[in-house]
């Protein structure tokens, strides 16, 4: 009893401490920009957002790549060459330019040394490097090279950044006190728009993306979302990033860091009176450009039918299951949330009970709403990774069974009280967490339109039923809005002994009938990559019915 009194005095201490989004306020700025302060007094720092609606789905083709640049390049660090006007070196901007021109120049010269088929032929290269050499030293010179000369940083400060799917966000926590200079470096920052490391932000960008090969989701997204944005991999334009130029990046960011597009949210125990002053003498002096258009980006129905994909990349097997939902708008939007939650929200939700747990089919779950953005139609994923023993096809199975049990079946009451809790206590969590709260209202408005769609949320999740989110799983997952991708490891990976025997099977057949050493050997690779999909039974009996067709001698 004592217990229970002392766990409900604290759940009752807990909600009379946590803020309420009703503490928000909000204001805009002469020049557009959206404002949302929430006071925490008593703190002695701040933590401020900007969130620039449109993410990486808006970009144009040729500038593919352009907002992760952006958060790369404009946001990650915060040089004093690129924001502070005492210390911008007059020559910076005409050596970037030449160094603009020299790597423009360079890359159409290798890509006409690959076209040229006399390799005597005089290449310009040495001579372009060199010269980029030169300019680069230059430009070296003028920068700062210690991590402690980040405007920030030396102010016991740090700064994030990402491009999303909808949104461009920067991070930034700092002492109270540096409140209005970090007004004054953010404004001067989108005044300038300096860019100064440009060229090695986009080196590392090309080489993470070569480094990591395909990927599992990217697969997926392709093939549920064709031709969409949202499907969109960056690792297939690698050469439009490639030819992505300075110029061309900082034009980008002229266009779509406008303004009009900006929130900015602050948290901390600053005061809107306080802090609405100095946000206006630097942010709101911006200037604001003319109005224009937003991106029409297209729409692609739910009902697209029952997709699936095979691949081998190689590592562990893994299977990838998608579901086109609804925007984040959307009144289904919230059922499947829970909905999702009921699956795959921790160690108690089914997927995490059943296949890992209880039936040892499954040692991995992995499952993610709104990818790869809420603003439009997305997908919900959920990942599956074979405990051993078990087969990509065995765990699919299992997985639509669990789907069809929650089509079907009643929802147990506790099970749908333990979700509503655990996503109150996240909802909890994030309110009393500074860059938390301020990363879901700039989603919130990025995604849908209005940062209060975080309170609305939080409002309809009680008033929910079973019924009601059975309904929106019976709509949305469906094998018409599924995509399925089935990774499979690469066939020249290590063997197991039934896969030993089948390979020796299979070059034995393929020896007898096919004289192509290669022919024989994708035969063989092939054999061993359908053999992976089967389970454990299905595999012994196709063994033995090759094995049938050998003759007496080979077996």
């Amino acid at each position: 009893m004592r217990l229970l009194v002392s766990v409900l005095i604290s759940f009752l201490t807990l909600h009379a401490q946590t803020p309420r989004l009703a503490d928000v306020q909000e204001r805009r700025l002469a020049n557009g920009v959206r404002l949302l302060l929430v006071e925490r007094r008593g703190l002695a720092a701040f933590h401020a957002t900007l969130v620039f609606r449109g993410g990486w789905a808006e970009e144009p083709a040729p500038a593919a790549g352009g907002m992760d640049l952006l958060a790369r390049a404009l946001y990650g660090t915060t040089w004093p060459e690129d924001v502070d006007p005492a210390k911008t070196q007059p020559g910076l901007e005409a050596l970037l330019k030449q160094e603009e021109g020299l790597l423009e120049a360079l890359r159409l010269e290798r890509l006409r040394q690959r076209q040229r088929q006399d390799p005597a032929n005089a290449s310009a290269l040495p001579a372009l490097e060199s010269h980029l050499e030169s300019v680069q030293g230059r430009l070296r010179a003028l920068f700062s090279l210690s991590p402690l000369a980040d405007l920030y940083t030396a102010r016991g400060g740090r700064q994030t950044a990402e491009a999303t799917a909808d949104a461009l966000q920067a991070h930034t926590e700092l002492p109270q006190e540096a409140f209005e200079f970090w007004c004054r470096t953010e404004a001067q920052r989108l005044r300038s728009i300096q860019l100064s490391r440009f060229s090695q932000a986009r080196t590392a960008l090309v080489t993470e993306l070569r480094a990591q090969g395909a990927q599992g989701v990217a697969l997926l997204r392709g093939a549920a979302l064709p031709g969409h944005p949202y499907g969109r991999d960056l690792a297939d334009h690698l050469p439009s990033l490639e030819a992505l130029r300075w110029s061309d990046l900082r034009a980008l960011a002229r266009r779509t860091l406008r303004p009009d597009h900006l929130m900015v949210i602050i948290i901390g125990g600053l005061s809107l009176d306080s802090a609405l002053p100095t946000l206006e003498r630097h942010l709101g002096s911006l200037p604001a450009p003319p109005e224009g258009e937003d991106a029409l980006l297209p729409e692609i129905p739910a009902d697209l039918g029952d997709r699936r994909v095979q691949a081998t990349l190689g590592g562990s097997p893994s299977l990838l299951c998608g579901w086109r939902l609804p925007a984040r708008r959307h009144p289904d939007h919230l059922p499947l949330r829970l909905a999702a939650q009921l699956l795959g929200g921790g160690r108690t939700a089914r997927l995490e009970s059943r296949l890992v747990r209880q039936k040892a089919m499954a040692q991995q779950v992995d499952l993610r709403m709104d990818l790869p953005g809420g603003r439009l139609p997305g997908l919900l994923m959920i990942g599956l990774k074979p405990a051993d023993g078990h087969s990509l096809a065995e765990v699919e199975g299992a997985l639509h069974s669990e789907i069809l049990r929650l089509h079907q079946d009643p929802i147990p009451q506790d099970e749908w009280l333990r979700a509503i809790a655990q996503l109150e206590a996240d909802h909890v969590r994030m309110l009393d967490e500074p860059a938390a709260l301020a990363r879901a209202l700039g989603q919130a408005w990025a995604e849908g339109g209005d940062w209060r769609l975080l309170e609305s949320d939080a409002q309809r999740l009680r008033t929910l039923t079973p019924e009601s989110v059975q309904a929106a799983v019976r709509d949305w997952l469906k094998p018409t809005h599924r995509t399925t991708v089935m990774l499979e490891p690469t066939p020249d990976g290590p063997l197991n002994p039934l896969e030993t025997e089948m390979s020796r099977v299979l070059n034995a057949l393929a020896a007898h009938r096919i004289q192509d050493p290669a022919q024989r050997e994708r035969l063989v690779s092939e054999g061993l990559r359908q053999l992976r999909m089967l389970n454990p039974e299905e595999r012994q009996r196709t063994l033995k019915l090759l094995e049938a067709q050998l003759t007496p001698e080979r077996r």
